[in-house]
């Protein structure tokens, strides 16, 4: 089973909540399991577990519609993401999406504030939430608000840590735990219905 978990969010920023959260949860789980990290043109790579890495381009892109396929052309049977995007249209491996939201920089200028605007609207956000198998919040308040804006049948799981805002991997291996866990239930569904396609 191959697992590919998106890094592109990894930048050397430290007010970025979204980086902080993928480098704890990412090093967590990099100690239960192997997987292959996607990174972008801008991924700060030394942040970064010493793991096979393909290069796409930033979740931002135009180009991130076609990055399903290229997922598919390396054999992922399961993708992670920390934040929701465009790489689910026309997905046939696994997709596991939490609800993380793009950083932006207090010095950002007006066209790295206008390409976040799609993860700041609750409409565009549970758009691109839809496509995943299972959404993932990081506290109880946050559920409920997936809750509300999941289709129907669509699994939402809060991940448990002891410090959200911690890039430690202390903080974060009981969500690993738990996401680990939730791969191989979405692996098995995966496998179920690629059964069911090559019999149909």
């Amino acid at each position: 089973m191959k697992l590919v978990v998106d890094c592109r969010w990894v930048t050397d920023d430290p007010d970025d909540q979204l980086s902080r959260t993928t480098r704890g949860l990412v090093h967590a789980l990099a100690e239960r399991r192997p997987f292959v990290m996607l990174v972008g043109p801008k991924t700060a790579l030394d942040l970064l577990p010493a793991l096979p890495w393909e290069l796409l381009p930033s979740p931002y892109s135009p180009l991130e519609v076609l990055t399903g396929r290229k997922l598919a052309s390396i054999g992922a049977d399961v993708v992670f993401t920390p934040a929701p995007g465009l790489m689910g249209v026309g997905h046939r491996f696994g997709l596991l999406a939490a609800a993380g939201t793009p950083h932006v920089a207090e010095h950002a200028g007006l066209l790295d504030r206008i390409q976040t605007w799609p993860w700041r609207f609750r409409f565009t956000r549970s758009w691109m939430m839809r496509s995943a198998d299972v959404v993932l919040g990081v506290s109880g308040a946050q559920q409920r608000v997936l809750l509300a804006d999941s289709r129907s049948g669509q699994q939402v799981v809060t991940l448990h840590t002891g410090d959200a805002t911690s890039v430690s991997p202390d903080a974060w291996r009981e969500s690993a735990a738990q996401l680990d866990a939730l791969v191989d239930e979405v692996y098995a569904a995966v496998r179920e219905r690629r059964d069911a396609a090559a019999s149909s």
